[in-house]
């Protein structure tokens, strides 16, 4: 990896993260997406303006915060740790992580809910990650 494939991977990441945000988006176990590069974003006209992609960078809520390690855990793809970015998908449950400390009033008046999760989605193919995601899923239904 390099400068030379630099621009490569982050359009590859970055088209993942739409058409992942797109699926999230639409799926029933999850109650809401934070991503830039959906036209329900707040500020959708501002990234569209800014940027050539939406970045890999994206949160999600689940429904039923109560399924979030057993979802996760049924995640094959992803790696689960912190980070911004890398080639391979990186997942961490928001709350419980990076954000435990603030503490639960602190979460709440940022709007970080128990169930969210941040994705830092890589380079894999899309069909794998959204079939990867989609039987993780089914166990919250």
């Amino acid at each position: 990896m390099g400068a030379e494939t630099l621009a490569l991977r982050v359009k590859q990441s970055s088209d993942n993260a739409l058409a992942l945000a797109r699926f999230l988006e639409r799926h029933e176990a999850i109650g809401k997406v934070f991503y830039p590069g959906l036209e329900s974003h707040p500020q959708y006209d501002v990234a569209q303006a800014l940027f050539k992609g939406a970045s890999w960078l994206l949160s999600f809520e689940l429904r039923d915060a109560e399924r979030m390690a057993e979802i996760v855990n049924a995640l094959r793809l992803p790696i689960k740790a912190t980070g911004l970015g890398d080639t391979r998908t990186l997942i961490i449950p928001v709350a419980p992580t990076i954000f435990f400390e603030a503490g639960a009033e602190t979460r709440k008046a940022m709007g970080i809910s128990d169930g969210m999760l941040r994705l830092s989605v890589g380079i894999e193919d899309i069909e794998d990650l959204l079939a990867d995601f989609e039987q993780a899923l089914k166990l919250a239904a």
